[in-house]
Order: structure tokens, then C-alpha cells, then sequence
């Protein structure tokens, strides 16, 4: 499945933990590896509702699986 912006996701942290998580757009070249920019799924929802920008950290590509399209 591609990723888009809105897509949910599930992305695996450094402890092991899954977190569903929704993608700020598609994959890009990070400095030494592909990242994915993610939010929570409230910081997307107050996003969507409020027009402003989401709040999203880089997550390795690697340590993401896509659920579902929005």
C-alpha cells in the first residue's frame, strides 16, 4: 500500500512499543535513511480541524507499516 498523507500507520518505537500514528504526506530521503513525518491521531484530527500545521516527528521508514488510507 502506498503512503500518503492521512494514511494510518503503525510505527514500531526503539522499545518494541507499536503506536498508530497517520502520515503528514509520502516517504522522503532522510540525511542517511527514508523517514516518514507522523502525528498522532489527535495532532491530525486538531490539525484538520483548525487549519493549521500537525506537529510531526520523522520516523525510519523501516519502523513503519501502513494500515489504511483516510
Amino acid at each position: 500500500m502506498a503512503i500518503e498523507q492521512g494514511t494510518v500507520v503503525e510505527v514500531t518505537t526503539a522499545g518494541g512499543e507499536r503506536v498508530r500514528m497517520r502520515a503528514l504526506g509520502r516517504p522522503q530521503r532522510g540525511r542517511d535513511f527514508p523517514v516518514l513525518w507522523v502525528c498522532t491521531e489527535e495532532e491530525y484530527a486538531l490539525a484538520s480541524e483548525t487549519d493549521h500545521e500537525a506537529d510531526g516527528l520523522p520516523w525510519p521508514l523501516d519502523a513503519v507499516n501502513a494500515l489504511e488510507h483516510a
